[in-house]
């Protein structure tokens, strides 16, 4: 297969080509912190950010008759890639997150998904209570606070709670 429908065969090679260089892989592994917070087991991306909250992962740049073109990618893909190889990520056309955070990192944490099922277990998911899908301050909000955070020291698991609305910090255990 030659990748994805939106990447030209020559950024599919880029992106090949770097899941194998060891420099890449490095300043990758750079950018994903794996905090030791009781319950939390994301590896948030610490580098570049969308503003969805997804990691973007600069991985070279590919000439075209125009000029040379920055090849970026999703970090999540990239890290699935290196976890699983680039056949197996060009045969995924969706990575859902089962922990519901868009910048985690931890390949445990990536499900081969369609656009269909993604959108239906958010969909799902979105109202059950104390869910980062409910946090106050938006998917790109909620990343950001996390990458704070562990950038400048500070208690991450404050953090995560800070975006709980009055619903998620009031609602009491069923079970």
């Amino acid at each position: 297969m030659s990748g994805p429908a939106s990447l030209s065969p020559a950024a599919h090679r880029l992106i090949t080509s770097a899941v194998r260089d060891e420099r890449v892989q490095q300043r990758y592994w750079a950018k994903v912190a794996k905090p030791q917070v009781p319950g939390y087991t994301c590896w948030p991306y610490v580098g570049s950010l969308h503003p969805k909250g997804h990691g973007r992962f600069w991985v070279g740049n590919v000439r075209t008759r125009r000029g040379p073109v920055d090849v970026c990618v999703i970090a999540h893909r990239f890290g699935f890639a290196l976890a699983h190889g680039m056949e197996t990520l060009d045969a995924v056309p969706v990575l859902a997150h089962a922990c519901d955070e868009p910048s985690c990192q931890n390949p445990e944490h990536l499900i081969a998904s369609t656009w269909g099922e993604n959108l239906e277990q958010w969909h799902r998911r979105r109202w059950s209570p104390g869910s980062p899908l409910r946090d106050t301050r938006g998917p790109g909000g909620r990343a950001r606070a996390i990458r704070a955070a562990l950038q400048n020291g500070e208690d991450l698991q404050s953090v995560l709670s800070a975006g709980r609305g009055v619903l998620d910090t009031n609602q009491l255990d069923l079970f």
